[in-house]
């Protein structure tokens, strides 16, 4: 039998213990233990566990065929403790499965509703997770993670991302295989894992070894013959001290020496070797699942185990396996390749009757060749819908293709095709375009060429090539008639999105919208066409006000299927309606979908809410909750598909803020996190909002010749798209003061005439005010008449630092002009005004030319509520509403730990308890 004891691992067991200790102390981390086959991973994991004591351990082991199982793992990690409550403990009120845990619950049960999105997932097991160690700290231990599925190792990924959130170890073995052969996840997992390797033994670790397993006292020669022959394996040790007296120990190489091993399975009968045989295929099962696959009976069969559990072969255990897998690698091996094919699709016909079997039985369909047979195809083909239910696209794609390689009926291959382009385009593979191209060349059916026309223009976008999708989207419409309905709409839709993006085709887009009129907004179709209708509005010299009334009837009751499934349909809508002044209704309708977010657990529309109330905030002057919006836009921007998009709009809108608020440095930070090929890449249409950033951060700088540079570049970029509006992107009013600044006057009085004009035609408040404010400003004479105008615009509008920026420039002016007293007033006011937005920069400006003025700028205080910042006061409002801490975790994504920071903090700011916010709350009010 093989040693229990380690064998110089002392240093890999003071790493663990110390990680052990963390966790004792309330701080999770995650470990990961590499190393060779054979290396002894399982036996320290084991070692680690026990040491963990008085800690509670969720383990699961991934065997070689649980990569194609779609969150196995995950089941294995948490199926034992969620079986084990009682139904009030799980599903009550205060149950686990309560609120943001239940898709998670649900899916380790196997009961529920499909969630689809792999973000909802990832939040639920998270919250899973964390009332799992409301009890205590927990360790999660995974073994032979090389072998896990990609949607459980992302799990692990996402949680070692907030390892500081929870009181969680997470203790991952792997094979320590080279680098371009493990899974994007695993690779993520180990590069930012502690590792432990576990090293070879020394000759002197080989004869200890070798001493336990019962061969003391042998000698130095016979030893370091040991060593040199397993290079220092502990399960090549253990194997070749059962050699050692029968065989010439330097005449072995590694290979050889589980290889003769093996050799004793020949000695054996027809059944032991049949029964090997079916156990290599199954990995481990069932005595009777084995021995149907073997062909022998189950008395037959448990004969035939037990003289390979005495050969040495088999495991002790009751559920019948290899010892170790380098064991059942080398019989899998030895079976010919036609006869391992047989077995596996053996093994799926017969596991897909089993309950629960239909991922299994796709997993031996995915080891086999195929053979062209239809019910393989059908087989793998569900598993790949289940698959895309339970938020694993990745298994999805592998499922799909290896149905493709059955290969179908050619009658079916192009709706295959089909779906394995979808599948890929949900998680991010690249080679969805591939698939969606080939597919449409097959595809006969209006209906299907269609889909696969949006798919594959969707796949396109990703990338940002607009002009790719042009002619797949006009082929696919061409064919599609008044018989399809709503389907022609929303395709023209989706051409209307490519040409509108596309250098020289914007008017045959604003043709096809112009032909449609008055929509009414019935259909997801004329929902979408009037998105593009508002984008048409809002990026050329309509009044913006039409924009604004197009994405109201857009948005309709706001919770359209199309907009829901689509976060960047859901988002341009409500940016459209901001653009037109209406900063409230957009913030409004922005915590709808927050509520929406928080509900469905979707990151998607979290982010597309968040960086949409953020611009929507920042036009109204919010600054601070603008900041906390694109924050937390930019936390979750990694697990939203096309996450590029939501990272360079909320880039661009905190350097923004930051600038505001006088925070320079951060604000360099906010522009410079994006790389600048990003920026200029004309693939990216957003990216046009980032050099605008770049342009104003530069200005703050002192760097006039470099801002003129940024907004040149975003200026030129607009003009190709025919999109030059300052409600879409205003850049002129950036370069205006920077060519001041270089004493460019005449420049700078030009670009200010051009923007009013523009502006004028515009007729937004903020464009307008804003407009008016830099034009008197540069102007020679009628300055002070421009800016009293841009008072006027801005008083009673919901652009309220745009307000205070004009009332402090036309302060200014006045004071200059020797109209000191009424110059102090207006200083005043656009003080107190840019103060209470938390414009720091205008703030100071105002104090210093008040001074000038004669007036007095006295300090004004902060207290109560106006002392809490915006995540701090979101977070208060919650816990006055009734709702517990980890409530408001879910509700605003965050961690519980970070809400109690928030409310401890809030708690000293207003000098009250948790019972004393409500009253506070509304005395403030």
């Amino acid at each position: 039998m093989p040693s229990r004891r380690l064998v110089e691992r002392e240093a890999s067991l003071a790493q663990a213990g110390a990680a052990l200790d963390r966790l004792r102390a309330g701080h999770g981390a995650a470990l990961c233990l590499l190393g060779p086959a054979g290396a002894g991973k399982t036996s320290l994991l084991d070692s680690i566990l026990a040491a963990a004591g008085d800690l509670r351990v969720l383990h699961a082991a991934a065997g070689e065929l649980e990569a194609h199982s779609p969150y196995g793992v995950v089941r294995h990690l948490f199926g034992r403790v969620l079986t084990a409550l009682d139904p009030d403990a799980l599903d009550g009120l205060d149950g686990l499965a309560h609120g943001a845990a239940r898709a998670a619950v649900d899916l380790v049960l196997h009961r529920g509703e499909p969630v689809g999105d792999p973000s909802v997932m990832l939040n639920s097991l998270y919250w899973l997770l964390d009332g799992l160690v409301a009890d205590g700290p927990l360790v999660l231990a995974v073994d032979d993670a090389h072998w896990a599925d990609e949607a459980s190792l992302l799990f692990c990924r996402h949680l070692l991302s907030r390892a500081g959130e929870l009181p969680v170890l997470l203790v991952v073995a792997a094979r320590d295989i080279l680098p371009e052969r493990r899974s994007p996840a695993l690779a993520a997992l180990v590069a930012d894992s502690a590792r432990v390797d576990l090293e070879p033994l020394s000759v002197a670790g080989v004869r200890s070894c070798l001493a336990d397993l019962g061969h003391a006292g042998i000698s130095d020669d016979l030893a370091a013959a040991c060593a040199d022959v397993t290079g220092g394996n502990p399960f090549l040790v253990t194997a070749l001290a059962e050699l050692l007296g029968t065989t010439d120990v330097r005449a072995l190489v590694p290979r050889t020496v589980v290889d003769t091993v093996v050799q004793r399975l020949t000695a054996l009968g027809s059944a032991e070797q049949a029964l090997a045989r079916a156990v290599a295929i199954l990995e481990s099962a069932p005595l009777r699942t084995a021995a149907g696959l073997a062909g022998l009976s189950p008395e037959e069969a448990g004969v035939a185990a037990d003289r390979l559990r005495d050969a040495g072969l088999f495991a002790t255990e009751r559920l019948l396996g290899f010892r170790h897998a380098l064991l059942r690698s080398a019989v899998a091996a030895a079976t010919g390749a036609a006869t391992r094919d047989d077995l596996h699709r053996r093994a799926a016909r017969a596991l897909a009757q089993e309950p629960d079997g239909l991922h299994p039985a796709a997993g031996h369909l995915l080891e086999a060749e195929g053979m062209a047979d239809p019910w393989a195809v059908e087989l793998l083909r569900t598993a790949a819908r289940a698959a895309l239910a339970d938020g694993a696209p990745q298994a999805a794609v592998d499922l799909l293709r290896r149905a493709v390689a059955e290969p179908p009926p050619a009658a079916g291959l192009p709706g295959l095709l089909v779906e394995l382009g979808t599948a890929e385009l949900h998680a991010g593979d690249p080679a969805s375009v591939t698939t969606l191209e080939r597919a449409g060349r097959g595809v006969t059916d209006p209906v299907l060429r269609a889909h696969c026309a949006l798919g594959l223009a969707t796949a396109y976008h990703v990338g940002g090539f607009y002009e790719l999708s042009v002619p797949v989207l006009e082929e696919a419409l061409a064919e599609l008639g008044p018989e399809h309905g709503d389907l022609t709409l929303v395709v023209e839709a989706a051409l209307v999105a490519a040409e509108i993006s596309v250098p020289g085709r914007f008017e045959n887009a604003r043709a096809r919208l112009a032909a449609h009129g008055e929509l009414a907004g019935a259909t997801p179709g004329e929902r979408l066409l009037l998105i593009h209708q508002a984008s048409v509005a809002n990026a050329t010299l309509a009044p913006i006000a039409r924009a604004g009334e197009l994405a109201r009837r857009a948005i309709g009751d706001g919770a359209t299927p199309e907009q829901l499934a689509s976060p960047f349909a859901w988002s341009l809508a409500r940016i459209h309606l901001a653009c037109s002044g209406e900063y409230d209704a957009a913030a409004d309708l922005c915590a709808q979908g927050l509520e929406l977010a928080a509900r469905e657990g979707s990151v998607p529309i979290y982010a597309a809410a968040s960086v949409t109330r953020g611009w929507a905030h920042l036009w109204a002057g919010r600054l601070d909750d603008s900041g906390t919006d694109f924050a937390e836009a930019l936390r979750h921007a990694e697990l939203v598909p096309g996450g590029q998009l939501v990272r360079l709009m909320a880039a661009a809108g905190l350097a923004e803020v930051l600038l505001a608020q006088g925070r320079l440095a951060d604000a360099v930070a906010a522009v410079e996190q994006i790389p600048e090929e990003v920026a200029v890449d004309r693939n990216h249409a957003t990216g046009i909002h980032l050099l605008r950033a770049r342009g104003q951060v530069r200005a703050a700088t002192g760097d006039h010749e470099g801002a003129l540079s940024s907004l040149r570049l975003c200026a030129q970029r607009l003009a190709e798209l025919d999109m030059d509006s300052p409600t879409w992107c205003g850049w002129r009013a950036v370069a205006v003061e920077s060519l001041w600044a270089l004493g460019r006057v005449e420049e700078a009085r030009e670009l200010a005439a051009t923007e009013l004009a523009v502006a004028e035609q515009k007729a937004g408040a903020s464009m307008l005010g804003q407009a008016l404010r830099v034009a008197g400003e540069v102007a020679a004479t009628d300055g002070i008449a421009l800016l009293e105008r841009s008072v006027d615009v801005l008083t009673g509008s919901q652009a309220r630092l745009q307000e205070a920026r004009s009332r402090v420039a036309l302060g200014a002016a006045l004071r200059r002009t020797g109209q000191r007293v009424q110059g102090r007033e207006q200083l005043r006011i656009g003080r107190e005004l840019a103060h209470r937005l938390g414009a720091r920069l205008l703030t100071e400006r105002a104090s210093t030319e008040l001074a000038l003025a004669g007036g007095r700028a006295g300090r004004i205080e902060v207290s109560g509520v106006a002392a809490l910042t915006s995540a701090e006061r979101r977070v208060v409002e919650l816990a006055a509403s009734g709702l517990r801490n980890r409530e408001i975790a879910q509700r605003l994504f965050l961690s519980t730990k970070t809400v109690e920071v928030h409310l401890s903090r809030a708690y000293r700011k207003l000098d009250v308890g948790r019972d004393g916010l409500a009253a506070t709350l509304a005395a403030d009010a």
